[in-house]
């Protein structure tokens, strides 16, 4: 008898027209959310704070109450949401530029505060939706749309490593770096998710997830040839692992 090892979550909605560019690292992360939210029966009382950016249609995926937040204040309409509404489980899903660039005051003071949230964060080094512009991740010599000749220090200063900033924030329960380039680094990125969700549902701070991501359409590259540069590229200046965990610590 066939046994069925592969299905859609309950949390993802059925359906919905796939929008994302073809290879692009958003399409796993958001079914990965949908997973854990699942595996921690959670959905029903789950709130999703969205933002500007190619991370804004997380909305039209999962299936769960949502609030767009103006560019960058995601982490500001999640703190007015979780101290509204306590018991519910609120997460914001945001790119770099929004949580990193015009958003970074918002995202370390709802860590510094402790907010009882959870902050997932997509970094590919890109403003991917308004044309590949250069973002406070882009690496020091990555040739954007606005940084032609690539970015260097004495212009741009240097990438900003976000995991690191939010581990240093005393509020921080949990925050970790993570990659979607192969199917173990995938199942390393749930694991991830839920454990910084699970921060949240324990009530001992802000939990945070950076996730390495392609973006092909503005790299100029196949998916084969953008997960390559994560590897050889990426990861060497942002190096995955976990940064903060005080339920290890304790």
């Amino acid at each position: 008898m066939a046994t069925q090892v592969f299905k859609i979550p309950k949390s993802l909605k059925e359906n919905m027209k796939y929008s994302f560019c073809p290879g692009c690292d958003h399409g796993v992360a958001v079914r990965l959310v949908a997973e854990v939210l699942d595996e921690l029966d959670i959905q029903d009382r789950s709130v999703l704070i969205a933002s500007i950016g190619c991370s804004v249609t997380a909305y039209d995926f999962l299936d769960v109450d949502s609030v767009e937040a103006p560019h960058g204040r995601a982490l500001a309409v999640g703190t007015g949401v979780k101290r509204a509404k306590p018991n519910q489980v609120v997460f914001s899903y945001q790119g770099d530029g929004d949580f990193a660039s015009i958003g970074l005051a918002e995202s370390l003071h709802a860590a510094l505060r402790g907010e009882k949230l959870t902050a997932i964060c997509i970094n590919n080094t890109t403003y991917g939706m308004t044309g590949g512009q250069l973002g406070p991740t882009t690496l020091l010599g990555q040739k954007t749309t606005t940084s032609t000749m690539g970015r260097n220090v004495e212009y741009y200063g240097y990438p900003i490593k976000i995991a690191e900033h939010v581990a240093l924030c005393d509020g921080t329960a949990y925050a970790a770096r993570v990659s979607l380039d192969t199917v173990a680094n995938i199942r390393k990125a749930k694991q991830a998710i839920k454990k910084a969700f699970e921060v949240q549902l324990n009530g001992l701070g802000f939990g945070f997830v950076e996730i390495l991501a392609t973006c092909p359409t503005n790299w100029r590259m196949t998916p084969e040839q953008a997960h390559e540069r994560v590897r050889k590229e990426m990861m060497k200046h942002y190096v995955p692992g976990v940064y903060k965990d005080i339920t290890e610590t304790k």
